[in-house]
């Protein structure tokens, strides 16, 4: 009878494990289709995601914090390009996202240009190394930065600089032969500036551009906030992910974010659904921040604008790329917080969940940072594997395998019924 009692418990655990997982699989792809456009600023992709985890956390019984509601709005600027854009060089068309990048600062240019490469060569030979972009026609002239000739890598940080501030009077094209990334872009220049891959870059003498950004000085997005009540409900743990993303470059092409941060959303949603089962001793709130990639702006609205006394948290645990956890994880504020570690080192060493937990100090990258700021025990958590993709058009849900995501969510919610 014992035995048929042990397994029957084993089992249930094992069915669960396995569908936290699923479950996150299904979230990661919700988020990362096209209605959500990349959860950026174009279409509104960051306010629709947020209207889906709204209702997700309904559907799991997830409630609102009292006398709050679901969502916290506040204002951003933010540069973006809704509408589509084309580069060609000579008569080849370049495909974007994958053969280049616009600036996410770039402004507006439409037409055909005139070439003028820049390398080691020509930069000394024919303009002395001095140009003065003031007297030239922007209308009519492109400059192509194509220094791979040359080793000195401060020469080439200063041009890949000079690049940027071209914009002021052309448009610039960059030639590079480094994984490109994208990014959100809060100010614009007069021009746009466009990153090429070295094997898609090709010497011509007139290249085809049309890009147009478009400038929102006041852009409201919101976070999202849920909350469970624990048998101490002025004590609160904290669980923040950012679900914004980079949303899309021109009406074709966007970043789907699903290691960075869909799976961080997903692995929350996990917990929500588990503990709204299982009560937990404090009190839980779920913090589902936007405008983390435009700065961290989301979490540092919230702190400045806090649903509760900052003091009454026990822990902010904050993940982020979620996507593949095959050799670990890492914890930023690990040398901070030394009691908090060694216990979450306790546990995996007690259940043999993951590979390595690795500690890391304290660093402004990601939502944790103003709850550490403000005195608040906060960890950031990240996973360690396989899966590389990153502010690329790659990051795809179909990429994105949540390996050990079941071991990582063992670990979180034993964590915190350990504090």
């Amino acid at each position: 009878m014992l035995k048929h009692l042990f397994l029957s418990i084993l089992l249930v655990n094992l069915f669960s494990g396995f569908a936290q997982r699923d479950y996150a699989l299904s979230i990661v792809d919700s988020l990362c289709s096209p209605r959500y456009h990349g959860r950026g600023y174009v279409n509104e992709g960051d306010l629709k995601a947020a209207g889906f985890l709204v209702d997700e956390m309904k559907r799991l019984g997830v409630e609102a914090f009292p006398e709050q509601s679901y969502t916290q709005d506040y204002a951003l600027s933010v540069n973006t390009f809704p509408h589509p854009i084309s580069v060609a060089l000579g008569g080849d068309t370049l495909e974007p996202g994958a053969d280049y990048l616009v600036s996410p600062i770039s402004g507006t240019a439409q037409g055909e240009f005139e070439v003028i490469e820049l390398n080691s060569r020509s930069y000394f030979n024919t303009f002395n190394g001095n140009i003065n972009f003031s007297k030239l026609d922007p209308s009519q002239t492109v400059f192509a930065f194509n220094f791979l000739d040359t080793l000195d890598k401060r020469f080439r940080q200063k041009m890949e600089s000079l690049s940027y501030e071209v914009t002021r009077y052309f448009p610039s094209i960059y030639v590079t032969n480094e994984k490109q990334m994208y990014s959100v872009g809060r100010k614009q220049t007069n021009y746009p500036r466009i990153s090429i891959d070295s094997a898609a870059y090709k010497t011509v003498d007139k290249a085809y551009i049309s890009v147009t950004n478009k400038y929102i000085p006041s852009y409201y997005s919101r976070n999202v906030i849920g909350y469970i009540p624990g048998n101490k409900k002025k004590k609160y743990v904290v669980f923040t992910a950012h679900y914004d993303h980079l949303g899309r470059m021109g009406a074709d092409t966007y970043f789907p974010g699903a290691n960075d941060n869909a799976s961080g959303v997903a692995m929350l949603l996990a917990l929500a659904k588990y503990f709204k089962e299982n009560p937990p001793k404090y009190s839980l709130v779920f913090c589902f921040f936007s405008g983390e990639e435009a700065g961290l702006l989301g979490s540092k609205y919230f702190v400045e604008h806090p649903y509760f006394q900052l003091k009454r948290v026990k822990m902010v645990i904050n993940v982020d790329i979620m996507g593949g956890a095959g050799d670990g994880i890492t914890v930023v504020n690990a040398t901070k917080h030394k009691k908090q570690f060694d216990k979450m080192l306790k546990i995996n060493d007690d259940w043999k969940l993951l590979p390595e937990i690795k500690k890391r100090g304290a660093s402004a990258n990601s939502d944790h940072h103003f709850f550490s700021e403000m005195g608040v025990p906060a960890f950031f958590i990240y996973s360690m594997g396989s899966v590389k993709n990153y502010h690329d058009i790659y990051d795809t849900a179909e990429n994105t395998p949540l390996t050990n995501f079941d071991e990582v969510h063992d670990l979180l919610r034993r964590f915190v019924h350990k504090l």
